[in-house]
């Protein structure tokens, strides 16, 4: 594993398990061919399309999420959840290559770690609470 926050597929396993694991191309490749080469903003991109659930509007299928948006909800589950980890997630994400083609990726995990910690954990308290009451 890679990261495990947003990054947790490792190489080995997309490489080799691909089909099995219901991977899609050109995303699998993506994906690996950024963690080689260090554009980990261009990775994290790779990784919310893997699955192939983006659809051709950018919205994640089931949700009314963009790629963008899932990134931002999950960086302030880590952030909340694992505030330690996040930090190291950033340090680790710091090393970025300048020739990452998505580095508002990058950008969207700094802004939440700078971002209130205690209106974070509100937030997130209240969408659970709301997601658990809806039918």
């Amino acid at each position: 594993m890679v990261e495990q926050f947003f990054l947790d597929l490792t190489i080995n396993d997309v490489l080799d398990n691909a089909a099995d694991m219901g991977l899609v191309e050109p995303w699998a490749s993506m994906y690996v061919s950024a963690i080689r080469e260090k554009r980990y903003g261009d990775a994290i991109w790779a990784r919310y399309h893997i699955w192939g659930q983006v659809q051709l509007n950018g919205i994640i299928k089931g949700t009314d999420k963009t790629v963008l948006d899932m990134i931002e909800e999950d960086a302030i589950e880590a952030r909340v959840g694992e505030p330690e980890m996040y930090e190291d997630c950033l340090a680790f994400y710091a090393k970025t290559s300048a020739a990452d083609g998505h580095p508002e990726t990058i950008g969207v995990l700094r802004r939440i770690r700078d971002a209130d910690y205690d209106f974070l954990k509100m937030g997130l308290e209240e969408h659970r609470r709301a997601t658990e009451s809806s039918p």
